[in-house]
């Protein structure tokens, strides 16, 4: 690591364990502008829910940031951020984000972020790497949305490049490249945005994963596309997985499908109901 990776501006590193009755923090380490909340058990459930916040308030020129997460054998957890993700005006320098997820066997990690809301003049590169043995599970998500813009621009923002890099049993399954730079490329056209403004994403990795299963999550949300303007489609990934982009010109319509989404395939596999969060 370079001399300027050591320098973070936040740094996170959160390992959970199975103690034969429920998922427990056995390291906690943050620093800086990042720092996470005490464990909370919603509903007496068995699994930590860890917000993880900002101290700062958003993400500013030349910021860098570093978080990892270690679920172990048989260990739950579920994450997320306090609020949204502000990314401000980067005139200088840019904003680096990494995230990595090591989900050892059985494991599963539940990762529900806010928006990730890029400012006029933003730029911003997140890098995340998911490592999973064949038998642990993933729920990840993340929505880029523009934010206000003197202009009223719908994308005021330089870039978002968003990175994730998914390997099961140490080999790479899934190398997921975005990049929306107005800048150069016609960011509203076909096989872009489309002329929407909002994009979300979504993994889900477990071995029940197949066609099938995929085909029932669909006609379980196919129904969004005809409440409001939306489009989404399901790929299946090349393990026992899929990955989901829904393309929105609202927040919360991307947030319903989610929501849906999450509450429909945790109810299928695990059997149980997903708390509420409860962020105010």
């Amino acid at each position: 690591m370079s001399e300027e990776r050591q320098n973070w501006t936040g740094q996170l590193d959160l390992s959970v364990f199975n103690n034969g009755k429920k998922s427990v923090a056995r390291n906690i380490f943050f620093e800086k502008a990042l720092k996470v909340m005490r464990p909370v058990y919603l509903n007496n459930s068995d699994i930590p829910t860890f917000y993880i916040v900002n101290v700062g308030g958003g993400y500013l020129d030349g910021d860098r940031y570093s978080m990892n997460f270690n679920i172990d054998t048989d260990a739950k957890v579920i994450l997320t951020s306090q609020g949204a993700t502000k990314i401000y005006k980067t005139l200088n320098d840019h904003v680096e984000q990494y995230q990595t997820f090591n989900i050892k066997d059985y494991g599963y990690a539940e990762y529900v972020g806010d928006p990730i809301i890029a400012f006029e003049n933003a730029k911003f590169y997140q890098h995340n790497q998911f490592h999973l043995t064949k038998t642990a599970a993933l729920f990840y998500t993340d929505i880029l949305t523009p934010g206000y813009s003197k202009s009223d621009k719908a994308f005021s923002y330089s870039y978002m490049h968003l990175l994730n890099e998914i390997f099961v049993d140490n080999e790479l399954v899934v190398f997921d490249n975005m990049l929306l730079d107005p800048s150069k490329n016609k960011v509203t056209g076909i096989g872009y945005m489309e002329d929407y403004t909002h994009l979300g994403s979504c993994y889900f990795i477990h071995p029940s994963v197949n066609q099938k299963f995929i085909d029932a999550v669909y006609e379980h949300i196919k129904h969004f596309q005809q409440q409001f303007d939306c489009r989404f489609g399901i790929t299946q990934l090349p393990t026992h997985g899929f990955s989901i982009r829904i393309l929105s010109n609202k927040t919360q319509v991307i947030e319903a499908i989610l929501n849906t989404l999450q509450r429909y395939v945790v109810k299928q596999i695990f059997d149980r109901d997903v708390d509420f969060l409860r962020k105010y």
